[in-house]
């Protein structure tokens, strides 16, 4: 069955949340590798671009009575580790900042979920809700309100039951109870 729009993204979401966050755990189980892999490069950086003229680069103040190749290594080495140590952070960073949506949709999602189950609890005749009732073949097969559906299936709290049901469509005829009662806050 085709996925619908928002669960795709919502899924692409945690994913990458999730992908970014087992990336940061990869990196601090493997320090010692990352630490030597930013020294590799940093190396690599400085043969890369070492002049073969001898020409002169910038004199950093501590290293200035140092060879040339010494200050430029210095830099590289001093580059590379601070590139190793700030990605970690920049992953922290990420994962806290897209781990928000997820807290706050969480909270409030639990909250319209109690709320929900407590007006569910008081039955069809005191709910806020309307209730429906599924019949097959003229009989009742259960009361309550609708939870979600798919084109085989409907969930429904069985208010008698007190319970989440799932029943399927074929020949169910789904029957609305009384109107919604309206909220006081809402304006006619």
């Amino acid at each position: 069955m085709p996925k619908t729009t928002d669960l795709v993204l919502i899924n692409g979401y945690y994913a990458l949340v999730n992908q970014s966050a087992m990336g940061f755990l990869k990196i601090l189980a493997n320090v010692g590798l990352w630490t030597v892999a930013a020294v590799g490069f940093a190396v690599y950086l400085f043969i890369l671009q070492s002049p073969w003229d001898g020409g002169i680069g910038s004199v950093l103040n501590r290293l200035a009575k140092r060879p040339v190749w010494v200050q430029r290594l210095a830099r590289y080495v001093v580059g590379a580790l601070m590139a190793a140590a700030i990605l970690p952070i920049l992953l922290v960073s990420f994962v806290a900042v897209m781990n928000l949506p997820d807290a706050l949709g969480g909270a409030s999602g639990k909250a319209h979920a109690e709320r929900e189950a407590q007006n569910f609890k008081q039955g069809c005749e005191k709910s806020k809700q309307p209730c429906v009732e599924l019949k097959k073949s003229g009989e009742s097969i259960g009361t309550g309100f609708v939870l979600d559906g798919s084109p085989g299936h409907i969930a429904i709290f069985d208010a008698k039951l007190q319970r989440a049901r799932v029943i399927p469509r074929e020949a169910v005829e789904l029957i609305a109870g009384r109107a919604p009662v309206p909220l006081a806050s809402v304006a006619p």
